[in-house]
């Protein structure tokens, strides 16, 4: 008998693609490479494209001259009768030859009826001119048996001309092991189904914005793991938003678009005691069946995790190197079930302290910390970090361990004074002056704080550092003998705020004279952070003082050193690259200069406040020479609202200074007297004795020099030099004192006073030769070098040669030698520059090559730029002719 009820023709269609919908290359590519299988099979959960990857196929096998028979399945399909009237009905839309009279399924689902239905099915298809292709869409909801045993006997007895493709949220019940040895399975799961970044921005500038920027598509690849329909769902959302754009961490969990997708297509008819498990267990970051049944009190855990696993419920692996394994939900599944599980009645806080006591029984208390405070169970909290306390005080534990002190209530601390005190030398390593003083205070307010005298004593020195408060620094350290031998950390934090302290204050041989004391043994036998940044404290110093070339060979080794043991990202790294960053480029060594900053400013922004200044004047002169003015300009003017925020004059004298010197640079003198104008403001409030306001009023008056040197005013600029001159020789700058003497030379130069002029001009040049200087002659510019270029120097060979090297150098203008100059020029090129000269000729991106790499996008175009610099080219194609060049060369 033959079903009454028509049949919806919509079934034998596939879905419209869009115009702007993403061409999924790879994915189709690899059906295409497997389309003479006899079976393919694309799983993977709801919302993953299983259909679009279809219909793009079909359109792809329909070009090439094959049939297509489409049948896209719904809930009614689910009874053998049901199914087997679309399946005809799919293939005769496909025009297979299919005889008038069938033997319907409904009549009988013994195997004999079963192998009839196929066997006429298979005869049928046997006689169609064309490889057909019988696409099944969303093939779970035929669950059931009979279907399954009705699509084995198709598969197997399936002619050559026979391709099933079925696409599906479980595995179809098929035996699937004789056909993958066979090789006559193509198999793609969810994980291959996940947009790649590239996929992600494609389609978020065909559906969001044709100019997303990278760091939001990052952003939201990241946060959707490449999930296409959680792409697609912030794109909605952000586009609900075009007058801002909100952080979409927040706005996600929040869409209306992302809970009815998710409680539509995904929960709806789930068992209630599935969901049930899935609400619960979402509160845990990762997850075995132990701790699920443990958390859920579901003892039926390991059967329900198969489920979820079968289903395709955004069921991720773990690679957690343990006895069990280990799975994590996809963090959009997560954040909608935690709404479902808040709104609901369960006990969360109960789930929370239950994921706390078994990490704990586990050994994990790391874990268990994170549940217990979530939980809220500060008692149980106060157990797990006394287990968790350091048995050595380094920074990167320090930082995080103040994080999870500083949410517990400050009352419930007051029987715990060692977490007070482990939290308070967080807040003082992470530089925040503010925080750790609130912190000392709550330790002074102990029951029994004298245990912690010294070390509070240490704090307040390090605070009153931070502050810039130098002298009262050195005076509220405790003698390096009161400090406890146990905690090495204390000696090189105090060896660290004295050696920077005194250089400060211009007494650098003291400043030395710390690193080899018998209290300093700490620092040398010790490959901790804070020992890898108080011995560079030294090569501090020797910048201050002006020598560069004793900075380097101190602080060279030590950043490779802290970047070879804790990260290029680590904080000891950090610190010391900011440093490095202005002895490479004092030493026209730009491309390490480069190197140090590269991905780093971030965490520099928030370091000591000398660091900052460093990392944020090298990083804006490396932009003026390889980007443009006005690239630079703006670093300096972000940089300086920064240092505002944070309450930092220096840093914003600093970088108004830095302003003010790229304005002249660029002939901008109405901005560059504005610029002055502000400097001066702000002098006016700092005129105390203490080291910080000098320097200040210093900086003020070199600026002032400077732009009074542009505007053919040299009376003015020497009298502003005079100011310069006692902070220079009180402090002991030496680099100030070459840049003073180099303004004197063109002040006087400018005046007629030739000789004299020359006379200062050697005295800087002396300097500069003895401590390393480069860039603090080259930067001066035009003016400084037709100077360098009268100054004859017949009585000194070295210091002769010194003038020539600081001169522009001759272009070669040989055409015979342009080749080997080319090939010349590319083997100067850095490994890394030589990586992605390679990359250039792939069609791809900077932000790929960044990718391939792990590099940032600035790293890569920085090194783009010294490529061509070195080449002598303008663009990537010609960077590209050049290499092919010299390599047939």
């Amino acid at each position: 008998m033959k079903p009454t009820a028509p049949l919806i023709s919509t079934k034998f269609a596939p879905p419209r693609i869009g115009g702007h919908a993403v061409l999924r290359e790879q994915l189709l590519a690899r059906l295409q490479q497997g389309r003479q299988s006899r079976l393919l099979l694309v799983t993977g959960a709801a919302g993953f494209g299983k259909s679009t990857l279809l219909a793009q196929w079909r359109q792809s096998l329909v070009r090439d001259g094959a049939s297509v028979a489409w049948l896209s399945l719904s809930t009614d399909d689910g009874a053998p009768d049901s199914f087997c009237a679309s399946l005809i009905g799919a293939l005769q839309q496909a025009e297979v030859p299919l005889e008038d009279e069938l033997p319907w399924l409904g009549m009988s689902e013994a195997t004999e009826h079963l192998q009839a239905i196929a066997s006429v099915l298979i005869n049928a298809i046997a006689r169609v001119n064309a490889e057909l292709y019988l696409m099944l869409d969303d093939f779970h909801h035929a669950a059931d048996p009979a279907i399954a045993r009705l699509m084995q006997a198709l598969v197997d007895g399936a002619p050559h001309n026979l391709h099933i493709v079925i696409a599906s949220r479980t595995a179809p019940g098929l035996l699937l092991g004789r056909l993958r040895a066979m090789g006559e399975l193509c198999e793609v799961d969810c994980a291959e189904l996940s947009f790649d970044f590239r996929e992600s921005l494609a389609f978020l500038k065909a559906h969001l914005d044709g100019g997303i920027d990278a760091d939001t598509a990052h952003s939201i690849h990241e946060l959707t793991q490449g999930w296409p329909i959680g792409v697609q769902l912030v794109s909605i959302a952000l586009k609900s938003n075009p007058g801002r754009r909100p952080s979409i961490g927040a706005l996600l969990p929040n869409s209306v678009g992302l809970a009815s997708y998710l409680a539509e297509d995904v929960m709806a008819g789930l068992p209630a005691e599935l969901i049930d498990f899935l609400q619960k267990i979402s509160i845990l970051r990762r997850f075995n069946e132990p701790l699920a049944a443990w958390v859920s009190e579901a003892p039926e855990a390991s059967r329900l995790i198969g489920v979820i696993e079968a289903r395709n419920l955004f069921l991720l692996p773990v690679d957690a190197g343990e006895e069990h394994h280990w799975f994590r939900l996809h963090p959009m599944f997560v954040e909608f079930l935690a709404q479902r599980l808040q709104a609901g009645d369960i006990d969360v806080p109960r789930l929370q302290r239950r994921a706390a006591e078994w990490f704990e029984q586990a050994g994990m208390v790391e874990d268990a910390l994170h549940h217990a405070l979530l939980s809220e169970d500060f008692e149980l909290v106060g157990q797990l970090l006394e287990r968790l306390q350091p048995t050595d005080y380094s920074v990167s534990h320090l930082i995080r361990f103040m994080r999870w002190v500083e949410r517990v209530p400050r009352p419930l601390l007051a029987g715990h004074p060692s977490l007070v005190a482990l939290c308070a030398w967080g807040c003082v390593v992470a530089a925040l002056p503010d925080q750790a003083e609130g912190w000392v205070a709550v330790l002074e307010a102990a029951t029994d704080p004298s245990p912690w005298r010294v070390q509070i004593a240490l704090m307040r020195a390090v605070i009153a550092s931070q502050r810039e408060e130098l002298p009262a620094s050195l005076e509220l350290l405790p003698p390096a003998d009161s400090l406890p031998p146990e905690r090495p950390l204390l000696a090189q934090v105090h060896a660290c705020v004295a050696i920077n302290c005194l250089a400060r204050l211009g007494q650098y041989a003291e400043a030395r004279s710390l690193l080899h004391a018998p209290a300093a043994r700490a620092l040398h036998s010790s490959s901790s952070e804070m020992a890898f940044i108080a011995r560079f404290a030294v090569a501090n110093a020797a910048l201050l003082e002006g020598n560069v070339l004793e900075a380097e060979r101190i602080g060279a080794p030590i950043l490779a050193q802290a970047e070879a043991l804790h990260g290029r990202r680590s904080t000891s790294a950090c610190l010391v690259a900011a440093t490095m960053s202005e002895v490479f480029y004092e030493l026209d060594r730009l491309d390490e200069a480069r190197e140090a900053l590269a991905n780093r400013l971030d965490v520099l922004d928030f370091a000591v406040q000398g660091y900052t200044i460093c990392a944020a004047l090298c990083h804006a002169q490396m932009l003026l020479l390889q980007v443009s003015v006005r690239e630079a300009l703006g670093h300096l003017e972000k940089m300086e609202v920064h240092f505002r925020s944070r309450g930092f004059p220096r840093g914003v004298v600093h970088m108004l200074a830095g302003q003010l010197r790229m304005a002249l640079h660029c002939g901008d003198w109405r901005h560059a007297g504005n610029l002055q104008a502000t400097l001066e403001e702000l002098a006016a409030n700092f005129r105390t004795d203490n080291p910080v306001d000098r320097e200040i009023v210093a900086l003020v008056a070199l600026s002032r020099a400077r732009l009074a040197l542009f505007m053919q005013d040299p009376e003015t600029s020497l009298r502003a030099l005079e100011e310069v001159g006692p902070f220079v020789e009180r402090y002991g700058r030496g680099i100030w004192r070459v840049r003073r003497d180099i303004l004197q030379a063109l002040a006087l130069d400018a005046l007629g006073e030739e000789a004299q002029a020359l006379r200062c001009l050697h005295a800087a040049l002396a300097s500069g030769y003895r401590f390393g200087l480069r860039r603090t002659f080259l930067d001066e510019g035009e003016a400084l070098q037709a100077l360098l270029a009268r100054l004859e120097l017949p009585e000194d060979a070295v210091l002769e040669a010194y003038r020539q090297s600081l001169l522009p150098q001759a272009p070669v203008e040989s055409p015979a030698r342009a080749r080997r100059a080319l090939v010349d020029a590319a083997a100067s090129l850095t490994p890394r520059e030589q990586d992605i000269l390679a990359l250039l000729e792939q069609p791809i991106s900077n932000k790929r090559i960044a990718l391939a790499l792990n590099l940032s996008l600035d790293t890569v175009k920085w090194n783009l730029k010294n490529i061509y610099a070195k080449l002598g080219v303008t663009s990537r194609y010609e960077a590209v002719v050049a290499a092919r060049r010299r390599s047939e060369g």
